[in-house]
């Protein structure tokens, strides 16, 4: 499952669980888009959510965005205006 975002507005991580409870898939292969300023506790809940890769971009914010990156590592996408991601 991949879910993709504007501007999570209502909360990433609950935008995250819907999806998951609507689909009723264990597993996401990747969130992309703005987190809208979500906590540093988001990253640790992206974590038990099952989130496979991250590609958080404009409104996330620079703090998040690096700490997403540093726990990511290799499954952390850099995304933002223009960037094309393939997915195979």
């Amino acid at each position: 499952m991949i879910i993709i975002t504007g501007c999570a507005h209502p909360g990433i991580v609950n935008i995250v669980k819907k999806a998951k409870e609507l689909i009723k898939r264990d597993k996401v292969y990747l969130v992309l888009g703005g987190f809208h300023h979500p906590s540093l506790s988001c990253i640790k809940e992206f974590k038990e959510l099952q989130v496979e890769k991250v590609a958080p971009s404009h409104c996330t914010g620079d703090l998040v965005r690096e700490a997403f990156r540093k726990e990511y590592k290799e499954n952390f996408i850099e995304s933002g205006v223009g960037k094309i991601i393939e997915i195979k």
